[in-house]
């Protein structure tokens, strides 16, 4: 087993099986970003936000998964309008050869908490994925944090960021789906 959390996602990617290489279907269930997120991924690689963020309407039942699983998405996502990253080929437009191309920092939030996140009354959990190499023969959550490097503590502070991020989503995400609608040339996808 790899020696870290980095190391385990790099190999994972190399295997083809990286979170970040999500098919041809894996848009429609991607996780949606804040406008802050864009604003710190634009400022982190110089980017457009037209060139690595798509607004589009996911599916009902996406709608439906996301507020089941933590009312913080329905909040990232005001009038059913989703912004979240670009994919080509698909994979993650972000992603690179060993794996992220942004620093930690810069990540988005879910992709930062990523294999864990946490109910709607606060207990950690880990998304069960037959394809994460940290999940792979763990027989405890535990065992997943310890393979990532990870500390419960550590994850809650991100989650609490992401949580002051979705409360302040919906007025700032106006000016932004506005632009990115302008410079795509109409619509949100799936309008």
């Amino acid at each position: 087993m790899p020696a870290n959390g980095a190391e385990i996602c790099a190999r994972c990617h190399e295997l083809g099986r990286g979170c970040c290489t999500l098919g041809a279907s894996g848009e429609r269930e991607m996780f949606p970003l804040t406008h802050s997120e864009v604003e710190v991924i634009a400022a982190a690689t110089g980017l457009k936000p037209v060139d690595f963020v798509v607004a589009d309407r996911p599916a009902a039942a996406f709608l439906d998964f996301a507020r089941r699983l933590h009312p913080l998405f329905e909040r990232c996502m005001p009038g059913g309008v989703r912004l979240r990253l670009r994919i080509t080929e698909g994979r993650c437009s972000l992603l690179g050869p060993g794996g992220c191309r942004l620093a930690a920092a810069a990540r988005p939030m879910y992709c930062r908490l990523y294999p864990f996140f946490f109910t709607p009354d606060n207990r950690l959990m880990v998304l069960m994925s037959p394809r994460c190499l940290a999940q792979e023969g763990a027989k405890h959550w535990r065992e997943v944090l310890a393979r990532m490097h990870e500390t419960e503590d550590n994850l809650r502070r991100i989650f609490e960021l992401y949580q002051s991020l979705a409360a302040s989503h919906a007025g700032g995400s106006r000016h932004l789906l506005s632009q990115l609608v302008t410079d795509l040339g109409g619509r949100p996808q799936g309008s």
